[in-house]
Order: C-alpha cells, then structure tokens, then sequence
C-alpha cells in the first residue's frame, strides 16, 4: 500500500478508537439512503472501522426510518459522518439535534466525523442550544477550521479524519483517457459565484464534466419495486436490516471507482472524489468548494503527505496544472 495511504488509514483508525472507546455495540442512525457515492463512502468506513474494533452494529436507521424507540436505547447511539452539520441540509440537522434532545441522558451519543459549516447564526444557535448542552456526546471533526467553529461549545471535540481513509487501497481499472473532471451541480459546488474562463457554469471544462450520478425516475421505481419484493417495505420510511443498508452503499462504491478510473488525472471539488481518487492511486487536482471543504481538509491532514495531490484555486489554474 502507498505510504499516504497507509498513514491517512492509521490516522483515521486511532482518532475512531479514541472516539468509540469503551464502545462495544451502538445503533447507527442517519444512514446516506440517497445517491451521493461520498456519503456512502463514509458509511462503509465507519463499518470497517466497527469491523477490525469488534464493535456489533445492533440496528441502522437512516433519518427517515428513526424508531422513536431509539431514544430509549441504553447501548450509544451513532450519527454518520459527512458534511452535512450545520443547516445546509436543514433534514439532518433536524434528526440529529432531536436525537441530542430526546435520547436518554445516560445514553453516550455519538457524532462521526463531520465537517463544519454553519449556514446562518440561527443555525450556530441551535446547535449550542439543542446539541453542545448534552453531556453525554462525543463531537468529532474533520478540519481545523470545523474544530475551531465547535470547540467553545464542545470544549472536548477533537479532530478525526474522514473514514473513507478506513477503505485503504482500493483496486480500480487502468484509465481511458488523461483528464476527467468531476464537478458538483449543487450550492457547494467550486463554480458558484465565479465567472468568466476561470470557470464560469458555462466554461468548457464544467459542460464537459461529470458529476456524482443521480437516479432517474426509472432507478427510483426499480429501487422501490426491490425493496417492496425483497423486504416488504412500501416506503422509505420502512427500515432495513444493517447488511441491507450496506450492500447499498457498497454499490455505490462500485459506481465511484467506475467513474473515477475513467481518469488518469482527476480535477474535481468534490472532497470525495479528491480522497477515492487518490486511494485508487490516481492524480488529482483538487479544487475547493463553496465553503472551503477540501482546502480545510488538505490544510488539516495532508500538506506533509507525498501525495499526487495539487489543491488550485478555480478551473483556469487546473486548466494550466494538467500541463
């Protein structure tokens, strides 16, 4: 294994064992039941971890399918790690500052290692009303920007890199061509706000990229009809068993190195496809996203690293990096 690789997986293994110590089976909630391959990712991780650390996984609930019984549990309950804290994505939020308010006070809540970025004051205020008052939580963050952000609420939040890293190597097929570029089409994305032949939405580089691949309408109907066949759910809202859950986010990984290997060098704003693509041994020139995810991250864990990492401003500088 490349030795970036090797030291990102140690890193991510020790802040993990610091974070679930004393933990020997917990409920994981917030499970990615949707398409975004980064999230799933992060899933897989967190299960590797959970696999070498003999921690048992008793039941997996996405933010949909939460049982109020949950609350009552007396064995720690996990949030999934990501980059959704802070009210962007307002769903998440909901579920875990309920979970903050409503799981018993003696019951150790756990939050993964997420980035953070708050999306208004009102949402900073939640979080130190509805979640930092909980004495029973353990906070673990991506970055140092984050930390700095959630330590004067949570003086006890530490860092903890992203548990893809947990993934190791990962084997993918030889590239097809010398350049892929993998874009967001979302609020994070690296083109909102720029324009112009650094990369404007209508650059050559952003018509001609890829992004994370989302269902159609027909995907959408197979997966309700699988589940409907296979499981008996009717709805989202019907929970799953763990090995059900994962199975899905192991198919993902699949649609990622597939997208990914396509690639020699890979120019993406995407945290996760930086971080695949380089566990796949490819190049990668990374671009930061609207909220300063990636450069926070390669800032925080891999400046020291002898990565075939470049982190660039906007698409103009990828543009001369490649050559």
């Amino acid at each position: 294994m490349t030795a970036y690789i090797e030291r990102m997986q140690q890193a991510s293994f020790d802040a993990l064992a610091r974070l679930h110590e004393g933990v020997d089976e917990l409920i994981l909630t917030d499970f990615p039941d949707y398409e975004n391959i980064g999230d799933s990712l992060i899933a897989l991780g967190q299960a590797e971890f959970w696999r070498r650390a003999g921690i048992r996984v008793a039941a997996t609930h996405s933010w949909m399918t939460i049982d109020d019984r949950v609350h009552s549990s007396t064995i720690p309950v996990a949030i999934q790690g990501g980059g959704n804290f802070g009210g962007l994505y307002p769903q998440h939020s909901a579920h875990r500052y309920r979970l903050a308010e409503h799981l018993r006070e003696d019951t150790l809540l756990i939050q993964e290692p997420q980035s953070v970025h708050f999306a208004s004051a009102d949402d900073h205020d939640q979080f130190r009303r509805r979640m930092a008052t909980r004495t029973a939580l353990r906070l673990a963050v991506r970055d140092r920007t984050s930390l700095a952000t959630v330590a004067p609420s949570v003086p006890g939040a530490f860092l903890a890199p992203d548990s893809v890293h947990m993934l190791g190597a990962l084997d993918a097929p030889a590239p097809v061509q010398d350049l892929l570029f993998v874009l967001r089409r979302d609020a994070e994305s690296a083109l909102v706000g720029r324009a112009g032949p650094g990369g404007g939405p209508h650059s050559d580089a952003a018509a001609d990229s890829v992004d994370w691949p989302a269902m159609t309408l027909g995907d959408r109907a197979r997966r309700r009809l699988t589940r409907i066949v296979r499981e008996g759910a009717l709805t989202r809202r019907t929970n799953r068993t763990t090995a059900r859950w994962f199975a899905d986010a192991e198919t993902r990984l699949e649609t990622g190195i597939a997208l990914l290997s396509a690639g020699e060098t890979i120019v993406t704003d995407r945290l996760h496809a930086m971080l695949l693509a380089l566990q796949m041994g490819r190049r990668v020139i990374a671009i930061d996203n609207a909220n300063g995810k990636l450069s926070s991250y390669v800032d925080t864990w891999m400046t020291d690293l002898d990565a075939p990492l470049q982190l660039v401003s906007d698409l103009s500088a990828a543009r001369e990096a490649v050559h």
